[in-house]
């Protein structure tokens, strides 16, 4: 089975850290998540308190709590929903994950689905797992 923190790990490592950019439709990003496209999320508190600080955006690597938050993130919103934890091997998690990240999870379904050769539902089955785990 993959390791979802090693590939969100990776994922992680093209997101960038905290970014304001006003020509930015997603407004405010921390590690990849938009606040205009994610206003829930729990870890705007965070940054929001440490806004003020000294240090700050440097300061928001070191709160350990806001990090963790980063990995649940990403994994309930999508490690989850490609069904990550039933990939056995750990590159094609990855390469699904990033894309699901980039493109969203149907596109990014779709698009292994069409690598393997079966019907583009956008929908993880277990038919689609199976094929995958053979492209070891």
């Amino acid at each position: 089975m993959a390791d979802y923190r090693n590939a969100i790990g990776r994922v992680l490592r093209t997101e960038g850290g905290y970014a304001n950019d006003s020509a930015d439709a997603g407004g405010e990003t921390y590690k990849g998540i938009a606040r205009n496209f994610w206003p829930k999320w729990p870890g705007w508190g965070f940054i929001d308190h440490a806004r003020n600080k000294p240090n700050f955006p440097n300061s928001l690597y070191s709160i350990s709590d806001l990090q963790d938050m980063v990995y649940v993130f990403y994994k309930t919103n999508f490690w989850d929903k490609i069904g990550g934890d039933f990939i056995d091997d750990q590159d094609i998690a990855y390469m699904l994950v990033d894309s699901a990240v980039n493109e969203g999870i149907k596109p990014a379904v779709k698009r292994a689905q069409s690598i393997v050769s079966i019907s583009q539902t956008g929908v993880i089955t277990p038919e689609l797992v199976t094929k995958l785990s053979s492209m070891i």
